[in-house]
């Protein structure tokens, strides 16, 4: 087992940052379409881990005919509404899969992203439902034309300020 591991460890490192690997996929990813059962799990289980076994449920066909619709889609609640019919897909886990493909114009929806607008005065979302993505995803394009970075890139700003000033046990450390 171990000398497996030596002589992988390159392999390891190299998917140490999944979530460069997933953003590098993305591109592909956008131009043919549609999502493989095994980019969806990858997805998913970067996002959140808990419901696994509910990711695995979702059929090859089904995950290439609901991302191949959402993809294609141009209204974006029918967007997060063909996602969110697989099964264990949440508003949280579809904007990961949006912003994989597509992070410029999608940021992924997460509590911490909701609290630091919350805390800056921007919004007081209680929940994450179709409407409060809708609001959501509105604000941070808006931000990402003020600032000139992409959603991915303001919504990685809010989660690193959450995380910076908001978990209050670590207020210190930064």
């Amino acid at each position: 087992m171990i000398t497996e591991f030596k002589e992988n460890i390159s392999f390891y490192i190299d998917n140490f940052n999944i979530e460069l690997q997933l953003f590098k996929k993305g591109v592909e990813i956008k131009q043919r379409g549609y999502l493989t059962k095994t980019e969806f799990l990858n997805i998913c289980l970067w996002k959140s881990r808990r419901p696994k076994n509910l990711y695995i449920l979702n059929s090859e066909d089904e995950i290439k005919n609901c991302t191949k619709l959402a993809f294609a889609e141009k209204d974006e609640l029918l967007k997060i509404k063909h996602l969110t019919s697989l099964k264990g897909v949440l508003i949280p886990t579809a904007s990961a899969i949006l912003s994989i493909t597509n992070p410029k114009d999608y940021p992924i929806i997460d509590i911490r992203c909701v609290n630091a607008l919350k805390h800056l005065g921007i919004i007081d979302l209680k929940i994450i439902n179709n409407k409060n993505w809708l609001i959501y995803l509105d604000i941070i394009r808006k931000m990402s034309i003020e600032l000139n970075l992409t959603c991915r890139e303001v919504e990685k700003g809010l989660f690193a300020y959450n995380r910076m000033y908001l978990d209050s046990e670590y207020k210190n450390l930064y």
